[in-house]
């Protein structure tokens, strides 16, 4: 009797530690803005660098813009003046290592709505750039909605 109740506490403990070294779930990049603004850059970048346009993978861009962007910038490109280089970069052309050197500053969430800055952090400081993000919840997600260069 006295075995096996050492037994079953030398499992429990086993139990517990296991779970306690069990891997960390991934997080949803949509759970909150500075986690969706992550992904979405990482996600750009990498498609920047590997020589396709992000704008045309619509199912993407859809998991991390809001519809309401997508149609406003669609409407740059086909106006008079057109888009004066890429909209989610602010810029004319990009830097490799954007897609590793994100960093997410002064998110601030009110309701469905919330703001952060954005620093690109490029080889040189001409490729540093830093932005200001709208976000909103869509489909209960976190998304761009708008982002402006602020430099």
């Amino acid at each position: 009797m006295k075995r096996i109740a050492t037994l079953l506490a030398l499992v429990a403990a086993l139990a517990i530690c296991v779970a306690g070294n069990a891997a960390e779930p991934t997080k949803d990049p949509s759970s909150n803005p500075t986690e969706t603004i992550r992904s979405f850059y990482r996600w750009y970048v990498t498609e920047l660098i590997a020589n396709r346009d992000p704008m045309n993978n619509r199912t993407e861009l859809k998991r991390f813009a809001t519809d309401r962007l997508l149609k406003q910038i669609d409407k740059m490109k086909k106006g008079p003046d057109g888009l004066d280089g890429d909209y989610f970069v602010a810029a004319q052309d990009f830097d490799n290592l954007w897609a590793k050197n994100i960093t997410v500053s002064n998110v601030a969430i009110h309701g469905t709505k919330a703001t952060a800055d954005v620093l690109l952090e490029g080889a040189t400081p001409d490729m540093r750039r830093r932005l200001k993000l709208n976000l909103l919840t869509e489909g209960g997600t976190w998304k761009v909605d708008k982002v402006q260069g602020t430099e």
